[in-house]
């Protein structure tokens, strides 16, 4: 990728007034793209053996399997290489007063590979024809080929080898079961055949592994902390340079690379290299999992249902804390329920409200020392329901399903923080509770098949939230304070929540109003419902005049938003479009240092999904699609992989009867087995005769290909064929 302009980018945020009295908030960028000018090159090697062992009777088959897989990447994702200027508004702008300036003074590039290697044994016992047990012992490990480079100086400052890497053995046991029970209504396919079990019951325990990703380790390799690793600029207020865009565009050697002078040295002006390292017990994320699922005919052999459940515990969660944070908090801001800030007043800039966070730091050589930690949990349950016709219909098929989850988990402050960044809490997690699956199939005329697919979703939960960092533990992560529009002492924000709750949306309403005077709870506000379709069509090539081996389909993705343009024109409603609610309640606009407490804007398009608010659309795209066999039609080779066994190649040569039945195979008489059940089906005389005449008709028609075989037999069987190139052979 490449930016189209080389320049810094800029980035300032906008208040804008609408004509129906709300105020919203947005960030607009200008100048160059900060995030491109990136590549990226990855590759993998792998394989698999499998060696199967059955026992005397079928009552065991043990399977041994061994993997190995080498993985290698290599990247460079230099990002903000120019730097970036934020303005706090317009006005700003055009005075020249950056809030901040941000560069990358070093590349960012990185390289690296890992061995992953897996060996399963197992066993399938059936002690029963109706019971079977599988059981069984996976070992996976992972070995990380390169690492990051060596820092004495973390070690002597946090005890911690910077060099570790999670390169671990993993042993994973499960065990599970299927059990049929009763018979089915339907008759037997084939003579000889035992009908179908009634119902069938399946369920398991088991540890299930990951393997850590060999891209894991790429923090770690760029942020050592050394001279060589990764360096940034970050300058605030008073420290930020002065932008002067006309010369960065004639001479990139202009831009800065320190802050304003005289300013090196304060808490506003910060260079200090980041480090990233593993906890010495890092292991990668595993779940212990149970599955109970019952399958089987109901309603009179009408539908077909599945009832699933499962319940993990996912363990080994990974989660992130910074080392160099002290956690001494400095000041309490008063009036938002005692929230804590860990940076003294003076390291706050009245004008913009941002935080230099270098002011909390237990070793000033140092900005963020993140440890990934993987000492977290969390719980999902999900519950599954589908149906199914079983009546059989050439023309018309669906299916429905509805699934019901549940997850909970624990998550660091320093992931969503309005307390102790180090505390460990739990909340539920970012998921759909309810979704209801359908599809459709017809077949129209023999000649076209549609297929829809239809899926609803219930809105994802998400946590009102502060733009930046306003406690000074450099994480931009806070949970905004819910003002109460009848206690706050701001007389703008006291409007500003309640024009919220008047003329928000009902999701907004519902959750503002759940925690008014309160800090927000993490994950707190829950979305509208989504849906979105997806349609496809694919023609009967005979029916259309297209070769047998040809085939030509259509695929439809959004067909709702399609839809939705059509009938409602510009003023669309929204159908098939996945739009994520504005989570940024609050943005910080100053400091009163003597009051203590920060000056808030509140955004009103907190929460909002409407299409006409958000600037992103999911497109409908057509596709089509032909495809075309090469060679010999199928038909043909497999016909030839018959006649020419005892000729062109060794074997005994197919007799009438062998050559019959592959002409056979699928042309089953289901008369024959239903005549054969008739005292189980209760079948009158005058249905018996029916089914006599049906059946004889298709014996006659099946009986052609005697004569087809007889004919090719003793074609096949004359020497002069072996000369006939007009066969093939």
């Amino acid at each position: 990728a490449e930016p189209d302009i080389e320049l810094p980018s800029g980035v300032v945020r906008v208040s804008s007034l609408l004509n129906d009295g709300t105020t919203v908030v947005r960030n607009l960028g200008f100048g160059g793209s900060p995030s491109l000018n990136t590549s990226a090159s990855s590759g993998t090697v792998s394989g698999v053996n499998t060696l199967s062992w059955f026992s005397p009777g079928n009552r065991h088959r043990v399977k041994f399997t061994t993997e190995a897989r080498r993985d290698g990447y290599s990247q460079d994702l230099t990002n903000n290489e120019l730097g970036t200027f934020s303005y706090n508004s317009l006005a700003d702008l055009s005075a020249g007063l950056p809030a901040s300036f941000t560069r990358q003074l070093s590349p960012r590039t990185r390289a690296g590979s890992q061995f992953v290697g897996a060996v399963s044994l197992g066993d399938a016992w059936r002690p029963t024809s109706d019971v079977q047990v599988q059981y069984g012992l996976r070992l996976d490990g992972n070995k990380y080929l390169s690492g990051p480079a060596a820092n004495p100086t973390v070690d002597q400052a946090f005890a911690l080898n910077n060099t570790d890497v999670p390169s671990r053995l993993y042993l994973s046991p499960r065990v599970g079961f299927s059990w049929t029970y009763g018979t089915a209504d339907q008759v037997a396919l084939a003579p000889g055949m035992v009908r179908a079990p009634r119902a069938v019951v399946r369920g398991g325990v088991g540890v299930f592994q990951n393997t850590p990703g060999t891209q894991l380790i790429g923090g770690a390799i760029d942020n050592t902390g050394l001279p060589s690793g990764l360096q940034q600029l970050t300058c605030i207020g008073g420290a930020a340079p002065v932008a002067n865009w006309s010369n960065y565009l004639v001479d990139r050697a202009s831009i800065p690379a320190t802050c304003a002078d005289g300013t090196n040295g304060t808490v506003f002006s910060n260079n200090t290299p980041n480090v990233t390292l593993f906890s010495p017990d890092y292991a990668a994320q595993r779940s212990l999992r149970g599955n109970l699922q019952w399958s089987g005919a109901i309603l009179a052999n009408r539908f077909s249902a599945t009832i699933d459940g499962t319940y993990s515990i996912n363990q080994h969660q990974s989660g992130s804390v910074d080392l160099n944070f002290p956690g001494l908090t400095k000041f309490s801001l008063v009036d938002e329920a005692g929230r804590p800030v860990f940076v003294a007043p003076t390291a706050i800039v009245g004008a913009t409200g941002q935080i230099a966070w270098r002011d909390s730091r237990v070793v000033p050589a140092f900005g963020r020392v993140t440890q990934q930690r993987s000492d977290l949990e969390s719980d999902s349950k999900q519950l599954t329901a589908s149906l199914r016709p079983i009546s059989f219909n050439s023309k018309f098929t669906w299916n429905l399903s509805y699934v019901l989850a549940d997850v909970t988990e624990q998550y660091l402050g320093f992931t969503s923080t309005v307390g102790n960044p180090n505390a460990i809490e739990r909340s539920r997690g970012n998921f759909s509770r309810h979704q209801i699956q359908y599809s459709l199939n017809y077949n129209w005329l023999n000649t076209l098949r549609i297929s829809w697919f239809h899926n609803l979703r219930s809105g994802t939960a998400f946590t009102p939230l502060v733009q930046g960092d306003v406690n000074g533990d450099s994480f931009g992560n806070d949970r905004a304070f819910i003002f109460n529009p009848a206690t706050a002492t701001d007389p703008v924000v006291s409007s500003s929540i309640q024009n919220l709750l008047t003329n928000g949306t009902r999701e907004t309403r519902d959750c503002l109003t759940a925690q008014l005077g309160r800090l927000a709870a993490r994950n707190s506000c829950t979305g509208p419902w989504t849906m979105n379709a997806n349609l496809s069509v694919s023609l009967n090539s005979l029916r259309i005049g297209l070769p047998q081996r040809a085939n030509l389909s259509f695929n439809v993705s959004n067909p709702l938003g399609g839809l939705d343009r059509l009938l409602h024109g510009n003023d669309i409603k929204g159908w098939g479009q996945n739009i994520s609610p504005d989570q940024q309640l609050l943005y910080v606009r100053g400091f009163d240092a003597t009051a203590q407490k920060l000056r808030y804007e509140v955004n009103q398009r907190f929460g909002s999904t409407r299409v006409a608010q958000n600037s992103t659309r999911s497109p409908v795209s057509i596709t089509a699609t032909l495809r075309v066999d090469l060679g010999p039609t199928r038909e043909r080779q497999q016909l030839l992989q018959q006649l020419d066994r005892g000729r062109s190649r060794p074997g005994n040569k197919p007799s009438v009867q062998q050559l019959r039945g592959t002409a056979n195979v699928g042309l089953l008489n289901p008369m024959q087995q239903i005549l054969q059940q008739a005292d189980t089906l209760r079948l009158t005389r005058r249905q018996a005769d029916s089914l006599v005449t049906l059946f004889t008709g298709i014996r006659a028609n099946n009986d052609f290909a005697t004569s087809v075989a007889a004919m090719l037999e003793a074609i096949f069987q004359s020497p002069e064929f072996l000369y006939r190139p007009e066969f093939g052979v």
